[in-house]
């Protein structure tokens, strides 16, 4: 949560400029415009399950970190202010227990789509720092299955939705007029649910990017 209070102030910072500045229209300005990227990069996860659902069953393998990639589409308002909106998809974090008699895997698909604000603050005409405040709206299904009982395998299926607040911070590179490269990023609060195998966790996005401006 104080990372969220602080990217809304970083981004009302960023803003407040372009409507300080003498005759300036917040809503003409050369920066105006839409733009379209493409970002991919890797999702880091807190803690796949809780540990008392682990039980004593042998040594459990967590997994920490899986690809991730990002599709998002914003308009400019001005060279200080943006909204965007994007799809996400965060990585299919797994976790094996490999005590023979109580063997299980577990599976699981993270996808999610948002918006957010997004202050910018232009260092000269090729770099500019960017902050973001926004909410995402998640997916997460989970595929449990039991291969090594020896009544057979078992499997089950779950899911849950909800919605999570991100902050992110960043920088572009204005390459030409029309593309940008930029490195960033996102922290997603309490994506997950303490029902389902894989619990609840934190992600942080790593990610490089590129987008045209139209």
């Amino acid at each position: 949560m104080k990372r969220a209070v602080l990217a809304v102030a970083v981004v009302s910072t960023f803003a407040i400029p372009s409507f300080a500045e003498n005759n300036l229209n917040p809503f003409e300005d050369e920066k105006s415009g839409f733009y379209l990227g493409l970002g991919l990069g890797a999702a880091d996860y807190d803690k796949s399950y809780d540990e008392w659902k682990d039980g004593n069953f042998g040594y459990t393998k967590y997994q920490v970190r899986d690809g991730a990639a990002n599709i998002f589409a914003g308009y400019r308002v001005n060279k200080y202010f943006a909204l965007e909106v994007n799809y996400a998809y965060l990585g299919n974090p797994d976790a094996k227990n490999t005590h023979l008699d109580h063997a299980y895997e577990v599976e699981n698909k993270i996808r999610g789509y948002g918006i957010k604000a997004v202050g910018i603050y232009p260092i000269n005409n090729s770099f500019e720092l960017k902050a973001s405040a926004g909410v995402m709206k998640w997916k997460v299904e989970e595929d449990y299955s039991t291969p090594g009982l020896g009544n057979g395998q078992y499997d089950e299926s779950s899911s849950e939705r909800g919605s999570s607040l991100t902050v992110g911070f960043g920088a572009n590179y204005n390459l030409t007029e029309n593309v940008a490269f930029g490195l960033q990023w996102e922290r997603i609060n309490d994506v997950g649910d303490k029902e389902l195998r894989f619990g609840e966790t934190d992600i942080d996005v790593y990610s490089a990017s590129v987008q045209y401006k139209f």
